[in-house]
């Protein structure tokens, strides 16, 4: 009979009197291991997750081909952000029923979180193979879009809404997928839709409203945007989406003030779930600036390119500490150990001894203390950079020109990119000679072009422009100039002080620290000149203003 009560209470989500009820019962010897299933399960719901896995592991110790016990302990280290385990025992439910979607599902959803997305996209596969259902269709496409499959990713999203036509999460998202082709009147289309259809709820009114602010944003309407998101945040103060994207609104209209505070809330966002787990691994206190501290671990996010731009304000804090350590992505290394030769620098996936340091930092929040400092000379310092590649002599004191045309962002990349061939023009001057800087396989497109124009394009070199970062660095240190789109590459000259054209898009696809379309400058790096597209998908504008720039620059 209490069993029954407290399996009632719970599908009800009378969580509170289902723990009354429980605790009264762990004394029962008779059902104390399936009391102890149920108590876990309400602290599960409370976010008690470490403490509810306590629990559960009593009754899997005597029950360990209990699917509903693995299942939940799978769902707590979920909570826990800890995937490892989390897929461990979502796997363990797998071969207990072979025939139950819903594990399939979970792991997809792990396997996303950490951006393995193949493994993601094979489990969310298995799961629809055993039943087809709006959700998984819905991660799917989530997947997809985040692996740059634009095309699959909205057959995905409109598999789901055929099986759902209310399954409002995909409909969002097959709007931000549109937003990111730059179809904002289908976009906009499917938001009216949903709201037409939802009528004053408040949480999709909500969710729409993020999606107005994004395609805004893309639009180049940043005071707009920002009005949207302030909209949201009257209703929902705590709406992560709405807060980091007024970050980036305010960055990219140098209100660094409100931008840097902002951005504080990424930690809350799913695609920002790494960092956040980190996060969480310190006992150690963040750093506090108006605490003395002898020591400090200040630790990379988000790509190569980010992790060279933050670690411009390294140099704001280097008078607060004893001892700096860097915390990187592992092909940054022997790069930064060249230019932060007082700091100690090590591979971010590989902290292993948090204790050792009196606090930390990750590096998108060396931002907050930046605006005290901006100037235009903030970031002007001379950097003595030498390489241990094999060095490339020039031909007849010819004008030596490195170069990179593609990104490989998943979502944006296609954007910011450009085919080479549109470059040909450039490749017609005998006064330049040119290095491939290109990290992608382009192999195929520069042999086809060089048959076209009948001539070597580029100087050979073995540096393996992917992984070899300090090569790279090298090779853009003998170079007089460089070109490029918005890449690593543009991030390593930059901060190199290479003289370099910065070729990039009108509005969509555009990072905030390479500003808006008025901007003639980047204060980061005042060695970049960027050039901008005159309206969108124009690079024949971009291209145009290049060759005119290299005219008087030769």
């Amino acid at each position: 009979m209490s069993e029954k009560k407290i399996i009632d209470l719970l599908k009800n989500k009378k969580f509170i009197e289902a723990k009354i009820l429980i605790s009264k019962l762990l004394k029962d010897q008779k059902h104390i291991l399936k009391n102890n299933f149920y108590y876990g399960i309400i602290l599960a719901q409370e976010k008690k997750f470490e403490k509810a896995i306590t629990y559960f592991n009593i009754f899997l110790n005597s029950n360990q081909k209990d699917y509903d016990v693995n299942f939940n302990i799978a769902g707590c280290y979920l909570g826990l952000l800890n995937f490892k385990e989390a897929i461990k025992f979502y796997n363990n439910c797998a071969n207990l029923d072979f025939n139950r979607h819903e594990p399939f599902h979970q792991i997809g959803v792990c396997y996303r979180l950490i951006r393995e997305y193949e493994k993601s996209e094979i489990s969310l596969n298995k799961a629809l193979a055993i039943k087809e259902n709006p959700n998984s269709y819905y991660v799917l496409g989530k997947v997809l879009r985040e692996n740059g499959q634009f095309e699959k990713s909205r057959i995905s999203f409109e598999k789901s809404i055929s099986l759902d036509d209310k399954f409002i999460e995909s409909k969002l998202s097959l709007a931000n997928l549109e937003n990111d082709y730059g179809n904002y009147e289908k976009a906009i289309e499917i938001i009216d839709d949903i709201n037409a259809s939802s009528g004053s709820n408040d949480q999709v009114f909500t969710k729409s409203k993020v999606i107005l602010g994004n395609i805004l944003k893309s639009q180049g309407d940043y005071q707009g945007a920002i009005d949207v998101n302030i909209e949201i945040l009257k209703k929902d103060p705590k709406n992560v989406d709405a807060l980091y994207n007024l970050s980036l609104c305010y960055l990219f209209t140098k209100n660094y003030e409100k931008g840097w505070g902002f951005h504080e809330y990424r930690y809350n966002l799913q695609s920002f779930v790494l960092l956040k787990k980190m996060q969480n691994n310190f006992q150690k206190p963040r750093w506090d600036q108006n605490k003395q501290e002898k020591s400090i671990l200040i630790y990379g996010e988000q790509g190569i390119g980010e992790q060279i731009l933050y670690s411009q304000f390294v140099k704001i804090i280097r008078d607060k500490f004893d001892n700096i350590t860097i915390a990187v992505n592992k092909k940054l290394i022997p790069f930064f150990e060249k230019i932060f030769v007082k700091e100690k620098i090590i591979d971010y996936r590989a902290i292993s001894d948090y204790e050792n340091y009196d606090c930390h930092l990750p590096m998108g929040s060396l931002g907050l203390f930046f605006q005290k400092f901006i100037n235009h000379n903030s970031f002007k310092e001379k950097i003595n950079y030498s390489s241990e590649f094999k060095k490339i002599p020039k031909k007849n004191k010819k004008f030596r020109c490195g170069i990179s045309w593609r990104s490989t962002n998943k979502i944006f990349g296609n954007k910011k990119s450009i085919e080479l061939e549109e470059l040909k023009e450039l490749f017609l001057s005998n006064n330049i000679e040119f290095i491939n800087l290109q990290y992608t396989d382009e192999e195929f497109k520069i042999k086809n072009l060089e048959r076209k124009m009948n001539k070597n394009i580029f100087l050979e070199h073995d540096v393996d422009c992917f992984d070899d970062i300090d090569g790279v660095a090298g090779l853009i240190k003998s170079c007089d100039i460089v070109i490029t789109v918005s890449n690593s590459n543009a991030h390593i000259s930059g901060k190199l002080g290479v003289k370099t054209f910065l070729l990039l898009p009108f509005n969509d696809g555009k990072l905030w620290y390479w500003g808006m379309n008025t901007d003639t400058e980047i204060i980061w790096y005042p060695s970049i000149e960027p050039i901008r597209m005159n309206k969108e998908n124009d690079w024949s504008s971009c291209i145009s203003k290049l060759n005119e720039k290299l005219e008087n620059f030769l």
